[in-house]
């Protein structure tokens, strides 16, 4: 006897024709009847006879109290649930429908400047260049341009996919710079790396809209905004006029007031979810038709014990569709981890392992780009975890 759990339709399509012995076409038909899913959903206005006389016939398992939901079943049972309140309640049917199909997407492409980057079968590499004289981890190390180069062409070489490029640093407590001063640092190292690396993607990491629009002219592929356009509101005007793929980060809080603002979250997976809820509906207005990479902002207004419960639930964040990057090394959250745990202090430099374990745990639940400062020794880590993590899927 086996106990099996399936997290895909490939996977138990290819379990009911190769070990069951299903014919391909009754295997494919009936693929989604081996995928379980909670749906949890607020809604007062909804009608609880119907829903609960819908979820008794089609076989879902139902749980209410004061307006909250849960309903239980395969997908199979939740799409005929569906077919059932779709009369009474239409927008909910149909919520629910598209967003078990966007929750099911594992593979991406972006495309830009002539540059294509297939994500979902091996995980992209994002190598973290930092400009600055005070980033928490290698400030100073690469503020002349010559060694900031010679440090992306080395990433690239290691591996990177893609090279950030960064001009302030945000750690907590950090000092803003502005616009100008942030472009001296970037730009003498961004148009040399163009130079250098014409294939490889330019990300440059910023909040304020004239860097990043300047930055664009000057040909890089991507925005990487650890504000989800929250801290420049003419962000995404700028955004809808490149349409180049951009980094949504969330954040609570600025790095100037983390160290003494009280951080408190009821659910700090469901707010991220309605903030991204929010903020895509509002990039989307603005008129930016690219692709939106979602980052739940490891460590950017968060506890540590907020860090750990958003990688144990990246997967919620698939509900949208949309890759999903994570930035977790040499995090500090990772350094109290090991010292509560080893009783050993670690500076930012030795967490390697420790980041590598927070990382693995993400890109096997569906992260698809790692940002990274330790290139070599992370591509080396997921050329074994995404051939087990793939293995039989595509």
């Amino acid at each position: 006897m086996l106990i099996k759990h399936f997290e895909s339709h490939e996977a138990f399509y290819r379990f009911l024709k190769d070990k069951v012995g299903v014919f391909f076409k009754e295997a494919h038909e009936r693929s989604s009847e081996g995928v379980f899913h909670v749906i949890y959903l607020e809604d007062a206005s909804l009608n609880p006879q119907v829903i609960h006389e819908c979820a008794r016939q089609k076989g879902v398992s139902l749980f209410y109290n004061e307006g909250r939901y849960a309903l239980c079943g395969n997908e199979a049972r939740i799409k005929d649930f569906c077919s059932c309140i779709v009369k009474t309640h239409r927008d909910l049917s149909f919520k629910i429908l598209e967003s078990l199909q966007a929750y099911r997407r594992r593979s991406f492409k972006l495309q830009y400047n002539y540059k294509i980057l297939p994500l979902g079968i091996k995980t992209a590499i994002m190598g973290v260049l930092n400009i600055t004289p005070d980033s928490f981890s290698d400030g100073g190390e690469f503020l002349e341009p010559k060694r900031a180069v010679e440090r992306a062409v080395e990433m690239a070489e290691e591996g990177a996919d893609i090279v950030d490029i960064g001009g302030e640093s945000t750690r907590p407590g950090s000092e803003r710079i502005n616009a100008q001063e942030e472009l001296r640092r970037i730009l003498p190292v961004l148009r040399e790396v163009r130079k250098e690396l014409p294939n490889v993607w330019i990300s440059i990491d910023t909040y304020k809209s004239e860097t990043a629009r300047v930055c664009l002219e000057e040909g890089a592929d991507m925005i990487n905004d650890i504000s989800g356009g929250t801290f420049d509101e003419k962000m995404y005007e700028v955004l809808s006029l490149y349409n180049c793929p951009y980094i949504m980060t969330h954040i609570k809080g600025t790095p100037q007031t983390w160290k003494n603002m009280p951080i408190v979250y009821e659910d700090v997976v469901e707010e991220i979810v309605r903030w991204f809820e929010e903020r895509l509906k509002e990039l989307r207005e603005a008129g930016y038709k690219g692709d939106v990479i979602l980052d739940p902002g490891i460590g950017f207004g968060k506890l540590p014990e907020h860090n750990v419960e958003i990688l144990k639930r990246i997967e919620e964040f698939k509900i949208f569709g949309k890759p999903l990057a994570v930035g977790v090394s040499r995090k500090s959250f990772i350094g109290l981890t090991l010292e509560g745990l080893l009783k050993r202090k670690t500076s930012p430099k030795e967490r390697l392992y420790g980041s590598l374990g927070a990382l693995a745990y993400a890109v096997a639940k569906g992260v698809h780009i790692a940002r990274v400062h330790d290139v070599r020794q992370t591509r080396e880590f997921l050329a074994l975890l995404d051939t087990v993590r793939t293995y039989g899927e595509f």
